[in-house]
């Protein structure tokens, strides 16, 4: 089965998307099948072609093309965005006719993925970008337009990434027949990853941090790829490892690091934020311990003091949360009077930032202490859970009461203080007082 005619593509393309739900894609999977080539025919009409072409011609690195700000650093190498804008002016201006290679192999159905199939023409275009950005910075005007053109500040992503394609061939033979996910790598995982490693290197000197960078994308916890130092330098610790070009990876893990910091420098106001903001402590605190467990980070040693410093900053941004939260909580609190509480109800926007802050303190109970603030944070969820008993008391005696409109806020209030309480992780607490509260109504 050759190339089909535009014509006919199109009328593929839309036969397809009229179908419902996942059903072209379980056609395509049920043809590929039976027929291998018109399985692809159809999986290509489901994509963009430029899209296709676009991710076939990069993939070598595929695992390090995320969206940086969203996704951390050690995957975000080879930003998405700047390979649409590479693809873009290679098709244009820079080599049109490498671009069109790509396509048609990637539209013809009889023509199969062959791996290696564009490394030639993945160097040529390696060459070709390195030769323009030489050219543009001879030339001021010249460089300007590039960098506008490609959308940067600098060349040093676009020159990584024209590295990479230039290395494909020796990247993907430092992969093939590595575990997809490596959990927690063993003896023998360790040994293969350093043969990978060494032998790439030999191959080409600017392989090893590509190989090592890709290989940390399949680790499940990313630090654990540093057992693989000790059989690389024969040291456990960071002294001589950061002196060696495998700094790069201790360097990216500590972006990620600063990365995952920045997901909780504020305090969270609904529940999805407080969530992330906890998840991204965790994994801060994963990789700041982890560093340090697997290759015995000295304080004094360049990474060590830089893991510090994170773990400071972390404290400062934790503490300040503890503060907003003392804060939240008490702008939804019923406060005391003389011989009567005042029940006016909170805004609902309170009440929601408040059930947040709880959230997140209780997400991020058993990590605190690895951001420094371990008691503190204990302490204040125990000031918090005293702050609840009181107001709960409150709502009881607004229900006992025989004034129908205090009983009728009591019992709003006595809900919001529960939520609270279940926020927080005091879900059985949170139960004791709804089943007091149904006691004092039926009373």
């Amino acid at each position: 089965m050759g190339p089909l005619a535009p014509a006919k593509l199109d009328q593929v393309r839309a036969l397809l998307a009229s179908l419902p739900g996942d059903m072209a894609r379980r056609l395509c999977a049920m043809a590929g099948k039976a027929d291998p080539a018109l399985g692809r025919l159809l999986s290509n009409s489901l994509a963009d072609p430029d899209d296709l072409a676009r991710e076939r011609f990069f993939a070598p690195f595929a695992p390090l093309s995320g969206e940086p700000g969203s996704d951390r650093p050690a995957v975000s190498i080879a930003p998405i965005a700047l390979l649409r804008t590479l693809w873009t002016w290679m098709g244009e201006d820079l080599a049109p006719e490498i671009a069109a290679r790509a396509k048609a192999a990637a539209l013809d159905p009889a023509a199969p993925d062959t791996p290696g199939q564009l490394d030639p023409d993945r160097a040529a275009c390696a060459r070709l970008m390195l030769e323009a950005f030489k050219r543009a910075e001879d030339d001021p005007r010249a460089l300007k337009r590039l960098k506008t053109r490609l959308g940067v500040e600098r060349f040093d992503e676009a020159r990584d990434i024209a590295a990479m394609l230039r290395l494909a061939p020796v990247l993907r033979a430092a992969l093939t027949g590595l575990a997809p996910v490596i959990d927690d790598p063993d003896d023998a995982q360790c040994a293969l990853i350093r043969d990978r490693y060494e032998t790439a290197a030999a191959a080409d000197a600017d392989a090893g941090p590509w190989v090592l960078l890709l290989i940390m994308a399949r680790f499940s916890r990313p630090w654990r790829i540093l057992r693989v130092f000790e059989r690389l330098t024969h040291r456990d610790d960071d002294l001589l490892v950061a002196s060696t070009d495998m700094a790069v990876i201790g360097d990216v893990l500590l972006r990620d690091a600063a990365h995952h910091l920045a997901g909780f420098r504020a305090a969270p106001r609904t529940e999805d934020p407080a969530r992330a903001g906890a998840a991204a402590l965790t994994a801060f605190a994963a990789i700041t311990i982890g560093m340090s467990r697997e290759i015995g980070i000295r304080k004094d040693g360049p990474w060590g003091k830089r893991i510090m410093d994170l773990r400071a900053r972390a404290s400062e941004q934790m503490t300040a949360i503890h503060e907003a939260s003392r804060r939240a909580v008490g702008r939804v609190l019923p406060e005391a009077g003389k011989g009567r509480r005042s029940y006016a109800p909170p805004r609902e926007d309170d009440v929601e930032q408040a059930k947040a802050h709880c959230l997140f303190l209780a997400l991020t109970r058993d990590d605190a202490g690895r951001a420094a603030v371990g008691s503190a944070h204990n302490g204040l969820i125990a000031e918090l859970a005293a702050a609840f008993e009181h107001a709960g008391q409150g709502a009881l005696d607004a229900l006992r009461s025989d004034d129908a409109q205090l009983r009728e806020a009591g019992q709003i209030r006595l809900h919001q203080i529960a939520g609270l309480m279940q926020a927080v992780g005091q879900g059985e607490a949170a139960g004791v007082l709804l089943r007091r509260g149904a006691a004092a109504l039926a009373a």
